[in-house]
């Protein structure tokens, strides 16, 4: 008898059933989480983009002389 059987002998090996189920847990979490990076990332784009446009008001209105 091989090893590995005997050593399957004592374990109770996961249904298909409860695997499918842990790999839609697992896939919801991955997609909460790519979800919120996405979210994250527009957010920081839409600050990078704001600052922009203040600092190009900031710039016509209080111009810097380098002379």
């Amino acid at each position: 008898m091989p090893i590995w059987i005997m050593y399957c002998e004592g374990i109770s090996l996961p249904k298909q059933r409860d695997f499918l189920e842990e790999i839609t847990k697992l896939q919801k979490i991955l997609d909460i989480g790519l979800k919120q990076s996405r979210l994250h990332k527009k957010e920081r784009l839409d600050r990078e983009k704001q600052k922009t446009e203040s600092e190009q008001l900031q710039d016509e209105l209080e111009p810097i002389d380098n002379d």
